[in-house]
């Protein structure tokens, strides 16, 4: 099993908590979209640390090649294209396997 784990910090604006509710609900509707997601949740901080990240996606696929897939398919580029990517300042990630 794959596990994929992405946090974001948002970029500082006005409407920062709708965008991210936005990114939380586009990244969650995937796993309806694209079938080789055997899980996916996405998490709002409420920690108000510096070192804080603002979202966090947790999913698991069941080999690296589910998980390249994924990346590359047509929805999961729409929703980092329209939700996350014109949002965010920072972005961290780790890929492991369990």
């Amino acid at each position: 099993m794959i596990k994929h784990i992405v946090m974001w910090k948002m970029a500082p604006a006005a409407d920062a908590e709708e965008k991210a509710i936005a990114i939380k609900e586009n990244l969650e509707a995937l796993k309806d979209k694209i079938d080789i997601i055997v899980d996916i949740e996405v998490g709002l901080n409420f920690n108000n640390t510096d070192s804080a990240c603002d979202v966090v996606l947790v999913s698991s696929f069941r080999t690296a090649e589910d998980l390249n897939e994924y990346q590359n398919h047509p929805a999961h580029k729409a929703v980092g294209a329209a939700y996350v990517r014109p949002y965010v300042s920072e972005r961290h990630v780790c890929d492991y396997e369990v």
